[in-house]
């Protein structure tokens, strides 16, 4: 065995490892191969690898590195139930690295065991293995997993992953364990049978939020009244002219804030729901929160969101730091 056979993870399933079908999508998040200016080498190589764990998956889905975009992939693909969603690239620490940030405000359940185990079995011959940012997770009963954007991170993924996809899916469909009605989005209901709050999306992110987005996000066919709230920077407070504002995030300030939006439930009826809450340098002007609500009808969807916006102005971990006119500054701790 040559030198780079030695490192090579074994990526096909045992001879005797029985084959379950299962649905995947492969997401593959790139600037320069969304825009046609790179070839996808990791994406197709997901695709022929997860077949050999029984995932049937259609050609990759290219997305740029845009948090939305990425988010709202994922929950293209869970919306067609599939089993498996696998995103290959943006895991790493550089400034367009955002497939994290967008992937873990979906997820139910966490699973960090997995890629702490491609990062042992890959740590001795990739040393930066520990600087990837790699996802691994359920939302309702699929799998999600966000590898690193190279082949041979994609092939040490999948070696480690692959051969527990089935018996995952197995026990999110209830197999071994007492069924659990679960819907493709996070779900939370505070009355069994009457309310549930389905949570389209919610996000702490530094970049320029768009309303629509939400709307777009949150409309569904029964929904008969769509809320939105955005809160912008005004330009003076207390008396003062602001000239620039910056809000800083704690680092679980999306845990948090994913927290906030579902332990509060709906307000009566079901209600779906999307919340972005921006951080970083801010213009008068821009949106530094934006919640979406839609509803059968308006006073469940007028209600959830007044609630949602008091909640996540106390309890959100997210500083804001004003300069004013004269020269002055000030840090206020709540959103």
């Amino acid at each position: 065995m040559d030198a780079i056979g030695r490192f090579m993870i074994e990526s096909r399933a045992p001879e005797d490892t029985e084959i379950v079908k299962l649905r995947g999508r492969v997401i593959t998040v790139s600037d320069r191969v969304a825009a046609g200016e790179a070839e996808d080498r990791s994406g197709p190589l997901a695709v022929a690898l997860l077949t050999d764990f029984g995932v049937e998956t259609e050609f990759p889905t290219l997305v740029p590195d845009e948090q939305f975009e990425i988010a709202q992939a994922v929950r293209s693909a869970l919306a067609e139930g599939v089993d498996v969603v696998l995103l290959t690239g943006g895991t790493g620490i550089g400034p367009r690295d955002v497939t994290p940030e967008a992937v873990k405000p979906l997820l139910d359940k966490e699973l960090p065991g997995i890629c702490e185990a491609i990062r042992a079995a890959t740590r001795e011959h990739v040393p930066t293995a520990d600087l990837s940012r790699m996802v691994a997770g359920t939302i309702g009963e699929s799998l999600v997993l966000a590898f690193p954007g190279s082949t041979g991170g994609v092939r040490d993924g999948i070696a480690v992953a692959g051969p527990l996809l089935a018996h995952a899916v197995d026990v999110l469909r209830g197999g071994g364990h007492p069924r659990q009605a679960h819907g493709r989005e996070s779900v939370v209901s505070n009355v069994a049978g009457a309310s549930m709050l389905n949570l389209a999306f919610c996000q702490v992110t530094e970049n320029e939020l768009n309303t629509s987005e939400h709307v777009v996000a949150v409309s569904r066919s029964g929904a008969g009244a769509v809320v939105t709230f955005v809160g912008v920077v005004r330009d003076h407070d207390n008396g003062r002219d602001v000239v620039e504002l910056e809000y800083e995030a704690h680092p679980s300030a999306s845990a948090v804030l994913v927290d906030v939006v579902t332990r509060l439930g709906p307000e009566g009826g079901n209600v779906t729901v999307a919340v972005s809450h921006r951080t970083g340098q801010l213009k008068i002007g821009d949106a530094a929160l934006v919640v979406a609500v839609s509803a059968a009808h308006r006073a469940p969807a007028l209600a959830t969101c007044a609630r949602i916006v008091d909640n996540v102005k106390e309890y959100l971990p997210v500083w804001k730091h004003q300069t004013f006119a004269d020269g002055t500054d000030e840090w206020v701790n709540c959103a």
